[in-house]
């Protein structure tokens, strides 16, 4: 018995086992029909072209053009979902359905970067090149791209030229590159080269790739000499027809200001000047006013409350429709944008159209790109603030709709004040441009690996200005006309209009030879740039009515003169040639050279070549570096050499100008006869050179932990060779007042540090952060000619009196840009420091500024300026932070720079005019020890530009943009025909931390002549939105 149940229990057993494996082999081996939709999750759009493999074998599909996919397999095994520029997933089989949503990856070798006529994977890239992707520029709500790139890339410095509706920024690669032609970079939109922001809107806009280093900027030859920024707009993708919008709407703020003086302080301020400081100022005019009116005595006016214009609007609304087969695919995009200005009389308002086609048929590929812009921008009143500070609290309040009002008490300088705010604010200043341009790219495959390559563009733009300074007229309390602004009113007409073709044509060859590859590219171009226009004014209007430049009565312009007009025009021909070689994606070359021809130049000085070299090795995949794979996924040496030109400069500088419309007196002496003629006022300079830059760069990328941190660093070194200047010509050669030439004067250097370092991590909760990191030195390091300085004035360099207010200097052994100002030492409040400095200024007087006799020789001049610093940052920094968690989104933006130095000019016209709040603390005899200089009115030296008081700490960090978004579920949009409906709220710039007393220590100007100098500029204000995007 016990045998038969040992045995029974072992059948027991067996049977059980067989039923095991017989369950098992039927999971294992019940073949079904698997299918599924793969999409992004960061949309849901659907991905075509997904691989989709069993695991550990060679069976496998891929998505169609809808994402769907169908694959025969076992429940139990695994597919494998991969797809470039995403996370590979791999699910287990349990049923029939089976859908997957794919992450983004966190760092992509494979992502394809354009690199100037051509693409090329990141990871054999051997230059400096970064890019930026469409859904990073969207957060920001600006007309104008740089703002959106502020603190994203490292060594791209951005600094707004301007709070103003429609104003451009100051864009910066690598520091400055010329002292005299252009430092902002070329653009060049889907093939179109454009020189300045141009203006599209961010939904047109698929990647932007900046081409930082010479080596990846020389294919550009001339026009790369600061930099590249490449823009590829967006491209339809085959498929069902996408419709996709975007809105929203926000409002703006001024959250800053110069603390301006109430009436009570005034009247304080006031009789302290009269009766201790002994003033030399308009004390009488501003006495006899307040005895003339009472009413001025209950006035308390605030102008800035008449020039503000809190919570102005700010709108966007973007259409793109795109989609459709194989061979042809298309993308519309409509776009309209509108912001209100902060201060009266300024808006901006533009309308882009653009359409990309692709076609492919054979060996045939045609992309044409179609876009268009038309856009108005009213500017506020020039020098609306300076004139604004100036107004006295117990003047009237005005009204700028008002065509005639009451001044009551008003004479003298008040009254002229008066009549000079009047009329900024009734002033009218407006714009209207369009710009048109097309492209047509032809890619023809001659043979297997060869290509040709061609395309013709064409860009138009057309401006037209008017600006108006209508009638408007001022009475006394008794009814008597005291302004007449008859004398004031006037219209001034100008229109601009550009042309500029351009043509390329060339052939591109790709060949592998096992583990070698070898891309070759030779390519002739040809641009074409036509400039013209004019402009014309008048004086004393007739009526209001009628506001056109006929109905002015008398010649005498607005500006200077009273009619203009110039035309120009320039050719630059090219012939390129690029040879890049990798073995195994390992190591990597890059060689390339051009040659151009720029009619800006003399015959003998017309051409120049540009050569260039980089090299990469892709450390990580060595085989010594296999064991290092975990920690560090990615390791690339990059280093390279490279030369550029410049040509952007001041056009017919190797040939003599003449300008028409000058007098000359004829005839006896004392009864001279006036004849009108043309007389030369451009010097030429036929031995024009290049300005030629030298770069060299080394750099490192690395990938760690899966690649979810990246780090890429750039050191630089260059070095800029034959700069083009204006140098004065002495009015003892016969030339007038600053009268000038371009020579090739000098050499800068441009050395510098870049740090971009990312963290991205996925799963329920997906977040990332990125650093970048740029400091930059620049130093003039050699200037030619006998004056060893030079100051501008509106751009332009100009000889220097002893009693100048220019600063911003060209000095060998500086930065470009720096200040050179007067040193001061405090205040004269004792009388011992009064006899002390009486030995220099015999008119001193107690609580006067003191300047320091730098050379010692008792006077005050031109040689006792020092350096001041400059307007431009020792290093900038930015911190994006993003985070997404069940539909929620999240994101902010932080930029901050800093060692930069801000010329405080609004406290400068504040302090002049007496209607600063500081005032209150000036020195005075009840006030033996304030430090503010005692207001003796605005030609004293207390408050000239030139001191060093003025010069503030500009440094400042951030909060460029905090968004917070809800991306609403799919089973609940799906029902109603959409895949993607998401509302978000955003602020810009709601936060800034800085010692900076006026109203922005973000002053960028022109970038260079004026950067750092805030002469009341417009504000940079506070942006507050809601929006909506929905795709169906």
């Amino acid at each position: 018995m016990k045998d038969i149940r040992y045995i029974s229990s072992w059948k027991a057993r067996g049977i059980v086992l067989s039923l095991l494996l017989m369950l098992t082999f039927n999971m294992y081996g019940q073949e079904i029909q698997v299918q599924g939709k793969v999409v992004s999750s960061e949309d849901n759009l659907s991905i075509p072209g997904v691989s989709v493999v069993l695991k550990g074998k060679t069976i496998g599909t891929i998505t169609d053009i809808d994402g769907h996919y169908s694959i025969k397999a076992n429940k139990g095994e695994v597919l494998v979902f991969s797809f470039m520029g995403m996370e590979t997933l791999e699910k287990t089989i349990s049923s029939g359905q089976l859908n997957v949503a794919l992450e983004p990856q966190s760092y992509d070798l494979n992502e394809v970067i354009a690199i100037g006529y051509g693409t090329q994977r990141k990871k054999e890239i051997s230059g400096a090149v970064v890019q930026v992707k469409s859904e990073d520029l969207e957060k920001i709500s600006t007309s104008d791209l740089g703002s959106a790139l502020q603190g994203t890339v490292a060594g791209v410095s951005v600094q707004a030229s301007s709070g103003a509706p429609g104003a451009s920024s100051n864009i910066q690669i690598r520091g400055i590159s010329s002292i005299n032609g252009q430092n902002s970079p070329l653009f060049v939109v889907d093939g179109i080269p454009q020189n300045g922001d141009p203006r599209l809107a961010n939904s047109e806009i698929e990647t932007i790739d900046i081409l930082k280093d010479a080596a990846s900027c020389a294919i550009y030859g001339t026009r790369g000499a600061a930099g590249v920024i490449l823009i590829t707009t967006k491209q339809g993708k085959a498929g069902e027809m996408k419709v996709s919008v975007n809105s929203y709407y926000g409002i703006q703020k001024i959250t800053s200001g110069i603390e301006l003086l109430d009436f009570e302080d005034y009247f304080y301020s006031f009789f302290m000047n009269k009766n201790h400081l002994d003033a030399a100022s308009n004390s009488d005019n501003v006495w006899t006013s307040l005895e003339n009116s009472t009413d001025n005595f209950t006035n308390n006016t605030n102008i800035m409350d008449v020039i503000e214009n809190d919570n102005a609007s700010i709108q966007n609304h973007n259409v793109s429709i795109s989609g459709g087969k194989k061979d042809l695919t298309y993308n519309v995009v409509g776009s309209y944008f509108e912001q209100e200005g902060t201060l009266i009389n300024s808006n901006y308002e533009r309308y882009n159209v653009r359409a990309n086609t692709s076609f492919t048929k054979g060996k045939w590929t045609i992309k044409t790109s179609l876009g268009a812009r038309v856009e108005e921008q009213a500017y506020a009143s020039y020098n609306l603030l300076y004139e604004a500070y100036k107004y006295k609290p117990y003047q009237a309040s005005l009204d700028p709709n008002a065509v005639s009002f009451t001044g009551a008490g008003t004479l003298g300088n008040d009254q002229q004040q008066l009549g000079t705010v009047m009329a900024k604010l009734k002033q009218t200043d407006v714009r209207n441009g369009e710009q048109f341009n097309g492209n047509v790219n032809i890619n023809l495959e001659l043979a297997k690996g060869l290509n040709f390559t061609g395309s013709l563009s064409m860009l138009y733009g057309n401006d037209t200005r008017v600006t108006i300074n209508p009638l408007f007229e001022v009475y006394d309390d008794e009814g008597e006309l005291i302004i007449n602004s008859n004398t004031r009113s006037g219209i001034k007409d100008q229109s601009s209009r550009n042309t500029s073709f351009t043509w390329d044509g060339g052939l591109n060859y790709t060949k592998s030879l096992g583990d070698h590859k070898i891309k070759l590219l030779a390519v002739a171009s040809a641009e074409k740039y036509t400039y013209t226009s004019f402009w014309a004014s008048g004086q004393d209007i007739t009526s209001n009515e009628v506001q056109n430049l006929g109905q002015t009565t008398t010649e005498p312009a607005v500006g200077i003169g009273t009619g203009w007009s110039q035309d120009k025009n320039s050719t630059l021909v090219g012939l390129l040639a690029r040879a890049q070689y990798d073995y195994k994606g390992r190591y990597l070359l890059s060689v390339s050279v051009r040659h151009d021809g720029s009619s800006r130049f003399g015959e003998d000085n017309r051409w120049g070549t540009f050569p260039s070299a980089s090299v990469g090795w892709n450390v990580s995949d060595e085989h010594f570096w296999q064991d290092l794979q975990t920690p560090v996924n990615s390791f690339k040496l990059r280093g390279s050499y490279g030369t550029t030109g410049n040509q952007s400069f001041l056009d017919y500088s190797n040939s003599p100008t003449i300008s028409f419309g000058y007098d000359y007196p004829f005839g006896s002496e004392g009864n001279p006869n006036l004849a009108t003629g043309g007389i030369q006022t451009g010097y030429a300079n036929p031995y024009v050179q290049w300005e030629t830059s030298i770069q060299k760069n080394i750099g490192i990328d690395l990938g760690l932990f899966d690649n979810k941190l990246t780090i890429t660093a750039d050191y630089y070194d260059t070095q800029k060779e034959d700069l083009l200047f204006p140098l004065l010509i002495p009015t003892a050669a016969g030339a007038g007042q600053n009268q000038d030439v371009i020579l090739n004067v000098g050499d800068m250097s441009n050395r510098g540090v870049e740090l971009a370092v990312g963290y991205r991590n996925h799963g329920k909760f997906t977040w990332s952060v990125n650093g970048t990191f740029s400091k930059n030195e620049n130093e003039i390091t050699k200037m030619k000619g006998s004056n060893p300085i030079s100051y501008f004035s509106n751009g332009n360099p100009i000889n220097v009196s002893g009693n100048s207010d220019k600063i911003t200097v060209i000095r060998e052994g500086y930065e470009a840009g720096a200040y050179m100002v007067m040193e001061t030492n405090g205040i004269i409040n004792t009388e011992a420091k009064l006899a002390d400095y009486q030995k220099i200024n015999s008119g001193a007087k107690m609580g006067d500024l003191i300047y320091v006799d730098q050379d010692g020789n008792n006077v005050i001049d031109e040689s006792d300026r020092v350096y001041g610093g400059s307007g431009t940052p020792e290093f900038e920094v930015g911190l994006n932070f993003n985070c997404d968690y069940k539909g929620f989104d999240f994101s902010m933006q932080w930029f901050a720079a800093v060692g930069q130095e801000v010329i405080n000019g609004s406290k400068i016209f504040a302090y002049t005019a007496g209607t600063h709040k500081d005032l209150l603390y000036q020195w005075s005899p009840d006030n033996p020890y304030g430090v503010i200089p005692a207001n003796r009115g605005g030609s004293h030296d207390n408050y000239r530009a030139w001191a060093d008081i003025w010069v503030e700490d500009g440094s400042f960090v951030r909060l460029r943009n905090v968004t917070l978004g809800y991306t609403m579920p799919n089973h609940i949009i799906n029902k109603v025909g959409l895949t993607k409906l998401r509302f978000y709220v955003a602020a810009d710039n709601p936060l800034t931390f800085t010692e900076y007393t006026g109203y922005d220590p973000e002053v960028g100007n022109d970038g260079l002549a004026t950067r750092g100098l805030d002469k009341g500029n417009y504000p940079i204000s506070s942006q507050y939105r809601v929006g909506i995007q929905l795709d169906f």
